[in-house]
């Protein structure tokens, strides 16, 4: 079965001369992201144990940069990775990938779009605690 889509309006540009459809895309209803080396790394099965201390960094990928070109952007901090404890390994979010989420959860364009997660890891646990 193709993937459901839903048409969108998106706003209109004051410079745009475009024409009727170019005012609507189309979006999917839904976006599935693979866990394991898609979003984060490293893979669940190369822990050697359970994550669960959360690691905090800039949310915005570009805030991780010594530069200060950009003072409007917001420097929030959250949960950019999961530490297992002792060993000190430590799963977390590729560059690529937080900015990705923070696109599809901050422009009101992709509200509609729901944001789901697969994995087939042999730690479903492991997986569990670093999207909790």
């Amino acid at each position: 079965m193709p993937p459901s889509r839903t048409k969108h309006n998106t706003p209109q540009s004051s410079s745009s001369s475009s024409s009727e459809n170019d005012d609507n895309i189309y979006l999917p209803s839904m976006i599935v992201f693979d866990l394991d080396d898609c979003l984060w790394t490293p893979e669940m099965h190369e822990l050697p144990g359970y994550p669960d201390i959360p690691v905090q960094g800039y949310l915005n990928p570009s805030s991780d940069s010594s530069s200060s070109d950009d003072d409007d952007d917001e420097e929030e901090v959250g949960t950019i990775g999961m530490q297992v404890p002792r060993y000190k390994t430590t799963v977390k979010l590729y560059t690529g990938a937080r900015r990705a989420l923070r696109e599809l959860v901050t422009n009101p364009n992709y509200k509609h779009i729901v944001i789901g997660v697969a994995s087939t890891s042999l730690e479903p646990s492991y997986s569990h605690a670093c999207i909790d």
